[in-house]
């Protein structure tokens, strides 16, 4: 396995790790910063943020990646960083979280997104 299959494995994984308080997976949320694998030494290092650094969620966040990266095969050891720079904004929602959160596409590039009722 490569580095590149390995951090895809582990980006795969973490859609599996909802953020409590909205339900998206913490990829959508733009939660996580980087993912750096190395495959030779079956090591991760995950960087990851929250929406708030007083974010009540933070410590579910943080054990459900314990647990889901546990079970991905060529994964021994896992360095969980924790960082707030840069800050994280809702522009970090990635297109899929935006959706499920009910938002409304743009009507152009130009535009961004909107919650429902705020045009």
């Amino acid at each position: 396995m490569t580095d590149a299959e390995l951090a895809a494995q582990v980006d795969l994984a973490l859609r599996d790790v909802p953020d409590p308080e909205t339900g998206i997976n913490i990829v959508d949320m733009g939660l996580v910063c980087a993912i750096v694998a190395d495959a030779a030494t079956q090591s991760v290092t995950l960087t990851v943020t929250f929406t708030t650094p007083a974010c009540p969620a933070g410590a579910a966040i943080l054990a459900g990646i314990e647990r889901r990266l546990k079970r991905v095969a060529g994964i021994e050891s896992v360095d969980l960083q924790l960082s707030f720079e840069p800050p994280w904004t809702p522009e970090r929602i990635s297109e899929a979280g935006r959706t499920e959160l009910g938002w409304e596409p743009p009507e152009s590039k130009a535009d961004a997104w909107r919650m429902p009722g705020t045009r």
